[in-house]
């Protein structure tokens, strides 16, 4: 009996994987912007950053008197926690109303790459000493925070999210 693992494969094996990528791409394709989401994520220029993760993404309260829910993302870093309420106001932008844990006057970008096609714009704002900020007048689509914390050159990076 020969060791499997030790052979290469041969035309049929190459059939059978080659009708499993088929399938694969027929029944979970790759998302059409994929390639958009990766490069607007790994296009900030602080390079040292630190990042954050994302611990909690809900829809908030029951919708009662909008079909648009808001939503609620909290994400965590070593030194910092962000939580955000993402809201569409009437015209079809978003609004968001952030905290930082521990509260401060922090500087924080929000970079957004809009809807496809549109190019990236960045947001900024100063947190207030309770450490609350907005972000008002959003496109949707992409969007990642960026928080200059008070230690030189650090700056928590979130993962990007679709507003």
């Amino acid at each position: 009996m020969t060791d499997a693992a030790n052979t290469s494969l041969d035309a049929i094996d190459h059939a059978i994987l080659d009708e499993l990528a088929i399938v694969h791409t027929l029944v979970d394709p790759p998302p059409a912007d994929l390639d958009e989401r990766v490069c607007f994520s790994i296009a900030i220029s602080n390079l040292d950053a630190e990042v954050a993760r994302v611990r909690e993404d809900v829809l908030v309260g029951s919708g009662a008197r909008s079909a648009e829910r808001p939503r609620t993302i909290t994400f965590d870093s070593e030194s910092l926690t962000v939580m955000v309420t993402v809201s569409i106001t009437p015209g079809g932008r978003r609004r968001l109303d952030g905290w930082l844990a521990p509260a401060g006057p922090l500087r924080v970008e929000l970079r957004t790459g809009g809807r496809s096609g549109d190019r990236e714009h960045t947001h900024a704002v100063t947190a207030d000493d309770g450490g609350r900020f907005v972000v008002d007048g959003v496109e949707p689509g992409l969007a990642q925070l960026l928080v200059h914390v008070d230690e030189p050159g650090v700056t928590v990076v979130t993962p990007s999210v679709v507003l």
